[in-house]
């Protein structure tokens, strides 16, 4: 979990990502936009990647991940060189 970021933060992130599967249940809350504030990226972004995501027959990457610093500082942190991110468009 990343630091600072509640249990509570965590399940309205995942809630809100599954009615992202279900049209028109996905409502941006104050609470939920706190979230993706929080995560530095946006409902409409968040909602984007979701989507690529979801159509994607398999994972093939091992993160997913706002930005390739990001990346780099969890590969770092994991002593690799580099890490593939889910959504490389995006990173």
């Amino acid at each position: 979990m990343l630091e600072g970021f509640s249990l509570g933060s965590y399940l309205l992130l995942v809630d809100y990502t599954g009615r992202l599967c279900r049209q028109g249940k996905a409502r941006l809350s104050r609470e939920m936009a706190s979230v993706l504030e929080r995560l530095e990226t946006g409902a409409e972004v968040w909602g984007q990647r979701m989507r690529k995501l979801f159509g994607k027959a398999c994972l093939l990457g091992s993160c997913f991940a706002t930005d390739r610093q990001r990346l780099r500082d969890v590969a770092c942190r994991r002593g690799l060189h580099r890490l593939d991110n889910v959504v490389a468009a995006f990173a």
